[in-house]
């Protein structure tokens, strides 16, 4: 659930600095230098960021700007770092590619948005993998390649864009839409910003982070989970660098607002797990969600992870979960949908498997509200559950060897319920 030009945050530059080509010239909280050395120009990109671009030949950026200097052909295993670029480099636009002919294709006939799955470029490596992703699926979610940690590992303004580079190329080249994940999460984020106790610092640092990696693939992503699992299974506010630092859940209005200004035409989503049955914690959810809306934050859509368990006696329920998550008054959204049971299961409980698939499903079909199911995986060989749950697994519709699991026609069962 897993580079610019560094800031100049110690001081503030003298007034005769000059910044480089591709660095760093103002937005909201800079300090550094604003005059860019010839033959570059100052030009700001979102109200956060303004970058030294070539004065020669210069456009406005817009969701079609397609200047970078990472090739797509980045191996994985070596993303590139660079230092520069809010924007990606393809060799094509959005193209007409393969349309998914299976899941994606029935629901998108019913009236919904997509079936999507999660993928990294290792993911894209298994050529079994691109083909189910290509004629399945109509949406691919980064799951580990756009977090804070993987972009980011080192320092701040240092960024590694090539396996988030890939994941959109693949995802424009095969005519997929695309989700964020994530930007504010307790996990798999850098030490440098767990080291950041003050408010001031980290709100910047939220800010210039959410600007760069937005202003990069602005016009390519569809939603993005701004704020991910910032609720204790309790109800209560996740401990967290950021509520640390803030005191309160003040640090939401940053994430969102910022957001917002770096591209205003994506959905902005607030992601959590367990809300799947009712509890403190779903009701906490709801309500929050409905008092930053109150106040003027920017949030479009919610996301309900969905890890579910075999047999669980909350699965009958799920629409009803659904339909809280609705009074929200924004996009509904399934965003990791998994349906785990024992490493081995027996046939009843691969039978069990095939209606709790076809339940969630359904549940999305009858929630006008619910926009959209993505499955956390596409086979079980790469399955997150087995590492982390002892003697689970099972969770995905296809097996270790990509061929259709039973559940597969419980989802279709679901589509067409």
């Amino acid at each position: 659930m897993k580079t610019y030009v560094a800031l100049a945050l110690a001081a503030p530059a003298l007034v005769s600095a000059q910044q480089s080509m591709w660095g760093q010239c103002g937005g909201i909280g800079w300090t550094g230098p604003t005059n860019c050395a010839a033959p570059a120009a100052c030009s700001t990109l979102n109200p956060y960021y303004a970058q030294c671009l070539s004065a020669v030949g210069q456009q406005t950026t817009t969701a079609s700007t397609t200047r970078s200097t990472t090739a797509q052909t980045t191996p994985a295993t070596t993303p590139a770092t660079t230092t520069v670029a809010t924007t990606m480099r393809t060799t094509t636009t959005t193209s007409s590619g393969p349309v998914g002919t299976g899941l994606d294709n029935l629901i998108k006939a019913k009236g919904k948005k997509y079936v999507g799955f999660c993928a990294d470029p290792g993911t894209l490596s298994n050529s079994q993998n691109a083909a189910i992703l290509r004629n399945e699926g109509g949406q691919l979610t980064a799951e580990n390649s756009m977090k804070w940690e993987s972009l980011s590992p080192n320092s701040q303004g240092s960024y590694n864009w090539g396996n988030a580079d890939q994941l959109v190329a693949f995802a424009e080249n095969n005519g997929k839409i695309l989700r964020g994940h994530t930007f504010v999460w307790h996990q798999q984020i850098p030490n440098w910003l767990k080291n950041i106790n003050n408010k001031a610092t980290l709100t910047s640092a939220i800010q210039t982070h959410i600007a760069a990696v937005m202003g990069r693939y602005k016009g390519k992503i569809y939603a993005w989970d701004v704020a991910n699992e910032v609720f204790e299974d309790n109800g209560s506010m996740r401990d967290s660098v950021f509520s640390r630092v803030f005191g309160d859940w003040t640090f939401l209005d940053v994430a969102f607002n910022a957001a917002r200004a770096a591209d205003p035409n994506a959905k902005l989503c607030l992601n959590d797990y367990n809300l799947d049955y009712s509890s403190a914690k779903l009701t906490n959810f709801v309500a929050l969600v409905k008092t930053l809306k109150n106040r003027g934050v920017p949030v479009d859509c919610v996301g309900s992870q969905s890890h579910l368990v075999v047999g669980n006696g909350a699965i009958p329920s799920y629409k009803t979960t659904l339909d809280s998550l609705a009074t929200t008054n924004t996009e509904v959204q399934i965003t990791e949908l998994d349906i785990r049971t024992t490493a081995s299961p027996s046939s009843s409980q691969i039978s069990q498997q095939v209606t709790d698939y076809k339940t969630v499903v359904s549940a999305c079909m009858k929630t006008s509200a619910c926009s959209g199911i993505t499955v956390w995986g596409v086979s079980d060989k790469d399955s997150w559950v087995p590492s982390t749950f002892s003697g689970q697994g099972y969770a995905l519709i296809w097996d270790n060897n990509f061929n259709k699991k039973a559940c597969y026609q419980g989802f279709v069962d679901g589509i067409n319920s």
